[in-house]
């Protein structure tokens, strides 16, 4: 049996996980679907940024600043966030920009109005040495031409930052401190990646980027783009005579639904463990409950064998001497023959009372019931049996202990243990009820040791009653049991005060 209840656990656990993984794929599936369109929006509006630019008529100079531009506009630092960028200009003269890697712009103006026209751009040697976005009260020692900075040094707050190159060579060769003058500068710093999962995306979209430019075709735009929940990209390729600007952008939605849901698989993992174990929980629970039936069972069928078989023997011999009883004691042979049947009809009784509250047919009738007064009253119906054994039986003082109980049921278990009690005595018994707070106790005791060995043979007796005593009080959700020692063996019940 136990066996079954393990596969059993184990079907249901494996569905409960199908479920939590198939309900989470979905969920990841929406997700990167969702993120599809906000990404695919995202890079759409840059592409029309880019496409607007080489819509107007511009001098290289402009075009060059209006591409660096289109970085400025978006989020705190600048960068694409879970999107690999790559772009390029490459001139009518064959020099090729990158403008895809973390540089800076600096503007200068008397009166703070900063305008395109008054701007360089610069970069520092390897990555950006701030984490401002903006910089104040700098100085630049370093030539520049119309559009970049070139090597050099910048000097702020007392330290010395070298500056990186272009490979761009403009018209105009002038020192920075000649450009700028006394003028207020102010600096804006564009990192294009805010940590080391987007600098390897950026580096696969310039990998993805030069494996495709090849197989576009001629044309102004060229474009090449993709839509899936694993990797997504936008290249496109914009071609004037003032050269060629081909940007890569490049995103992997199932990643990024991912990464960006960490909390809530975590909560569903939780969610899934509090289920499983619940429902292992439940399964073992189900197999004590059975295990524990089917032992309650096992015992009941040996109690009522054992109770049927002495009357069922008397009976029988008194049946089978009836032809050789004398007349005259037929009457009494009559009387011990009902006796007997009389306790066999009370056992099935038993037995059907036992059923109907294992199977829920009985509901209880709750009332407030005096336990010490109760007691004393049944007592008196079994007094004649203590007296017959010259038992020294004492009963609860006379005190008011009131709990919530149906009065007919509870009548049958102080019935039961009061029966019990006496029958098994051998010089003394006693019922005594305490109180604790809020609970009453009562406790059934006599004076007969317990060999454990054959602790529940001789603690069930008969088996029947005690077991009927069991139900009910379970039914009332009383908290009930037994314990023996060298001394004496105690029944008791705890119940809550009313």
């Amino acid at each position: 049996m136990k066996k079954q209840y393990i596969i059993t656990a184990i079907i249901i656990g494996t569905l409960i996980l199908a479920i939590f993984l198939l309900g989470t794929g979905f969920y990841t599936y929406a997700e990167a679907n969702r993120i599809i369109k906000a990404q695919t929006q995202y890079v759409q509006n840059q592409n029309d940024y880019a496409s607007n630019i080489f819509s107007k008529e511009l001098t290289e100079r402009e075009l060059i600043i209006d591409l660096f531009d289109t970085k400025w506009e978006y989020s705190s630092w600048n960068h694409f966030p879970n999107i690999g960028f790559y772009g390029f200009l490459e001139l009518p003269d064959g020099t090729i920009l990158d403008t895809s890697s973390d540089y800076c712009v600096v503007m200068a103006s008397e009166d703070n109005y900063f305008e395109s026209d008054e701007s360089k751009i610069f970069r520092f040697e390897g990555d950006i040495p701030f984490d401002d976005k903006h910089l104040y009260d700098f100085t630049i020692d370093a030539q520049c031409d119309e559009v970049f900075i070139h090597g050099g040094t910048l000097t702020h707050h007392g330290q010395t930052y070298p500056l990186g190159d272009f490979n761009y060579q403009g018209t105009e060769s002038v020192s920075f401190s000649e450009w700028a003058g006394d003028t207020p500068k102010y600096c804006n710093l564009v990192k294009l990646a805010g940590n080391s999962y987007e600098r390897a995306l950026n580096a696969e979209a310039k990998e993805l980027l030069e494996k495709l430019k090849s197989d576009l075709e001629n044309g102004i735009p060229t474009k090449l783009e993709k839509e899936d929940i694993w990797t997504s990209y936008s290249l496109v390729i914009y071609r004037t005579n003032l050269g060629i600007y081909a940007t890569m952008h490049l995103y992997h939605p199932m990643e990024i639904a991912m990464r960006t849901n960490t909390g809530t698989y975590v909560v569903l993992l939780l969610a899934l463990l509090v289920v499983e174990g619940a429902m292992i929980f439940t399964v073992r629970k189900l197999y004590r409950s059975r295990k524990e039936y089917e032992e309650r069972s096992r015992r009941l069928t040996r109690g009522v064998a054992h109770e049927l078989k002495t009357p069922l023997a008397v009976a029988k011999a008194y049946v089978e001497n009836w032809d050789y009883i004398d007349a005259s004691e037929r009457e009494e042979y009559s009387k011990k023959i009902t006796r007997e049947v009389d306790d066999m009809a009370d056992l099935i009784n038993s037995l059907l009372e036992i059923d109907k509250i294992d199977s829920g047919k009985v509901k209880l009738n709750l009332e407030e019931v005096e336990l010490s007064s109760l007691i004393r009253s049944i007592y008196g119906r079994i007094r004649p049996l203590a007296e017959e054994r010259n038992l020294e039986v004492l009963m609860p003082e006379e005190k008011e202990y009131m709990v919530k109980a149906d009065l007919r049921l509870l009548k049958m278990v102080i019935g039961n243990y009061l029966t019990n009690m006496v029958k098994y005595a051998q010089k003394k018994a006693s019922v005594e009820i305490r109180r604790s707070g809020r609970k009453i106790l009562v406790e059934f005791k006599n004076d007969i040791a317990q060999d454990k060995k054959n602790k529940t043979e001789k603690l069930n007796s008969n088996g029947m009653g005690l077991e009927i005593n069991e139900n009910i009080l379970k039914l009332h959700k009383f908290e009930h049991g037994n314990m023996t020692n060298s001394r004496c063996t105690i029944f008791w019940f705890e119940a809550e005060e009313a």
